[in-house]
């Protein structure tokens, strides 16, 4: 017996033994077995494949950009968390982007007046320029999709900042209309 057969001999032993000895018995015919599979990607806190959809917006070019996202429960904190993930890998390959930096805190929603008051971090206004302008107007568009938001108030440690609008900066609570250069196409 040569080398090479003796080795051919030993590895085709060794197969047999190994898938002899899995524990799934030979079966006579073929059988479906079940998986959990799960998604293809893991959606984040918040998101879901069903429940409302809820409209976040991005950037394209110089302008806001409309995407559809999903969620179970659509609260300011959960429309500023959709926000924040960013557009997807599609999306931005698409030429969608964000200008909105992670130093956004949180949201909430002060029901009453329909005023959603969001909290930054210090460094939100080392944001210069039109990003600037396009960040507050992404988390104003997206925030006043909810039925219960009018409008937004931003904060940096409890107290209110300036954000700027088409017509300059301001401390008040900001609306659409404060972002018209920035709307969406057919808005």
């Amino acid at each position: 017996m040569s080398r090479r057969e003796a080795l051919l001999g030993a590895l085709l032993a060794l197969s047999a033994a190994v898938t002899g000895g899995c524990g799934v018995p030979a079966q006579d015919r073929p059988e479906t077995v079940p998986t959990a599979a799960g998604p293809a990607f893991e959606p984040s806190t918040g998101t879901s494949s069903s429940g409302p959809g809820l409209t976040v917006y991005f950037v394209r070019g110089a302008e806001l950009a409309p995407t559809e996202r999903r969620t179970p429960a659509p609260t300011a904190g959960v429309a500023l968390d959709l926000l924040l993930e960013g557009p997807t890998r599609i999306e931005a390959a698409d030429g969608v982007r964000t200008a909105l930096a992670p130093e956004v805190v949180g949201a909430e929603e002060d029901s009453p007046d329909g005023t959603a008051t969001v909290s930054l971090a210090r460094g939100f206004t080392g944001l210069t320029g039109g990003n600037q302008l396009l960040a507050v107007a992404q988390v104003v568009w997206t925030l006043t999709e909810l039925p219960s938001v009018t409008d937004v108030r931003f904060t940096v440690e409890g107290s209110p900042i300036e954000v700027p609008t088409d017509s300059g900066l301001t401390a008040r609570p900001v609306d659409r209309e404060d972002y018209a250069s920035v709307a969406p196409q057919g808005s």
